[in-house]
């Protein structure tokens, strides 16, 4: 595979160069966005919300209706998988050697073993999924966030993360997967829903808040802080 022989020529290149992980920890203080456009980004809350209402959510929720569990676990295993490759890029630009070779043993043997990744091998090997993306390479790299923005149809995010956002599909590997633009949009709207579906436990909960809108802020910020410093327990505060 193309992603494959790309990743190699990085590890072989990032080891015999010695690199190191940068060991940087940064506080949710550092983390945190300001927020000088809240009028605008709460009137795309509000349009996200009702298109949330009456368009995902029914969706989300009639997938995982009608999906048995192994079917369900299949497909997002699926997804992960085609992450990997990205994953491995920003571990090694971040200096992570150890995730970026579990990375790519992960996509290896979870693309051959694992049916295209629909079976997660190598977890069973004691092999965890690490997520890197380029928002957290930047982050580790030095550079602050910036103003956050809440888009259309995609949520929270920042300037920094953004950023990260408008250069990863670029290595997603869906389209390496077709040349037709059909299937690439239709694994692409699946992405999204099973993404959602994800997050329906959470509804409830976001409900109850008297601030829906800051609650998604700060457990965003708080959910990049643990994201970039490789889960490494830090207090967090969700009282409203």
């Amino acid at each position: 595979m193309k992603a494959l022989r790309i990743i190699s020529i990085l590890v072989v290149t990032i080891v015999t160069q010695g690199c190191s992980s940068s060991g940087r920890t940064v506080s949710h203080e550092w983390n945190s966005s300001s927020d000088p456009f809240e009028g605008a980004n709460r009137s795309v809350y509000a349009f996200n919300t009702t298109a949330d209402k009456y368009i995902l959510r029914p969706v989300a929720s009639g997938y995982d209706k009608a999906l048995p569990e192994p079917a369900k676990k299949g497909v997002s295993n699926f997804l992960s998988n085609l992450s990997e490759p990205w994953n491995v890029v920003n571990s090694l630009l971040q200096g992570k050697v150890n995730r970026a070779l579990g990375s790519t043993y992960r996509f290896a043997v979870n693309s051959t073993v694992g049916l295209l990744g629909l079976i997660d091998v190598a977890q069973g090997q004691g092999v965890e999924k690490t997520p890197e993306d380029l928002g957290q390479t930047l982050a580790v790299w030095g550079v602050k966030p910036g103003p956050y923005l809440m888009l259309p149809f995609l949520g929270p995010t920042n300037f920094r993360d953004g950023l990260g956002r408008s250069v990863s599909p670029a290595f997603y590997s869906i389209r390496d997967i077709s040349n037709s633009t059909s299937t690439r949009i239709g694994l692409t709207a699946l992405d999204i829903v099973n993404t959602r579906v994800g997050l329906l436990a959470v509804d409830e909960a976001l409900e109850k808040q008297l601030d829906p809108y800051l609650f998604i802020k700060t457990a965003f910020e708080n959910s990049r802080t643990a994201a970039i410093n490789d889960g490494k327990e830090i207090e967090v505060d969700y009282d409203f």
